[in-house]
């Protein structure tokens, strides 16, 4: 596909999907299991955007794991339920989930029943679902489409959504650091704190703001870090012994995979948490030549090419011996430089 091709492609899908909001009256928007500010940002900006361009319609937001503390601060996130009993609804728009599944099993009877099902994501591949998609792989966040979206349905942007959206910019950049960030990324966040977002409010929310008893929980889990194929797989473990003895839960760990992945030479970094008994959740990141999206499907998970995550039924040691097991195999015989 030609760049001009491509160009109006995504031309035409911008234009799908602003005319499904445009027709729709009751939307329900959902975003993946244990969500990240990206999948939180983005579909309450979007909502919140909806509402205030179009008061006639009724948003209603689901995640399935609700809102990690750090993203509390949100606008909408209060607003944010984890199930539902059947609701009316005439349009599902699903953002940053890679699949429909992801939503989680709570979720997906809700989602799917909608006659319009609308697929946001900057993840495309395989999984893609939804009789309308807005898909960007180009794009270093869901909340770059987002953007892209509202300004094509011509809604205003006000403090609270650009605070959404400005929020799933940072937090799947890395605070602008990763390799996908590039022109683009950087004119939609100059455009969002123009429309009023705070860098520094949103950073110290997200990154400066972690309980005394989850920063405890950090060191405890950075003690079990292990490195395995020369050093260019590294991982830590967070037991359900030391969630207990810490009274913490799984939001807690937000932010913990992020000194792991520091560690030089690391091509992948995981981060195993046992957080209910014979239940692991994993986290994976990865360099930029190694597709851990994946390695995630192979347990039943998903999500993007350097950010993916899965869960694994056993024990947190066979959890670890059978995904680090699969990670290195997939590793590539010589990294790029």
């Amino acid at each position: 596909m030609t760049t001009e091709e491509y160009i109006e492609h995504e031309a035409l899908q911008k234009r799908n999907a602003a005319a499904a909001i445009r027709a729709a009256s009751k939307i329900a928007i959902a975003c993946h299991v244990n969500p990240d500010g990206d999948a939180l940002g983005s579909m309450l900006g979007l909502g919140l955007a909806i509402e205030a361009g179009f008061p006639d319609k009724q948003v209603t937001f689901f995640a399935q794991d609700g809102v990690p503390f750090v993203y509390k601060f949100l606008p909408g996130s209060d607003r944010v339920i984890t199930e539902s009993a059947p609701i009316d609804i005439d349009l599902s728009i699903v953002v940053d989930s890679g699949d429909i599944v992801r939503v989680g099993q709570n979720i997906l009877p809700i989602i799917s029943s909608a006659p319009v099902v609308l697929d946001i994501d900057h993840h495309v591949g395989e999984g893609a679902f939804g009789a309308v998609r807005l898909l960007d792989n180009r794009a270093a966040a869901t909340a770059e489409i987002v953007f892209d979206l509202l300004c094509e349905l011509q809604l205003p942007i006000d403090r609270d959504i650009a605070t959404c959206l400005f929020t799933g910019v940072i937090t799947d950049t890395g605070s602008f650091r990763f390799m996908n960030v590039t022109p683009r990324t950087l004119r939609v966040a100059a455009s969002l704190i123009e429309f009023g977002a705070s860098p520094a409010l949103i950073a110290e929310q997200v990154f400066d703001n972690r309980p005394f008893n989850a920063t405890a929980l950090m060191g405890r889990t950075l003690a079990t870090l292990t490195s395995v194929a020369d050093g260019r797989v590294t991982y830590a473990t967070v037991s359900r012994e030391a969630f207990e003895e810490s009274g913490t839960t799984d939001h807690d760990t937000e932010g913990f995979i992020s000194p792991i992945r520091a560690v030089r030479g690391t091509e992948v970094a995981m981060l195993f948490r046992e957080f209910v008994p014979g239940r692991v959740r994993i986290s994976l990141r990865s360099a930029e030549w190694i597709d851990v999206s994946k390695i995630a499907s192979c347990f039943g998970g998903g999500g993007h090419r350097m950010a993916s995550g899965c869960s694994f039924d056993g024990t947190l040691d066979d959890a670890v011996a059978a995904v680090t097991a699969a990670v290195v195999k997939a590793l590539p015989e010589k990294a790029q430089d």
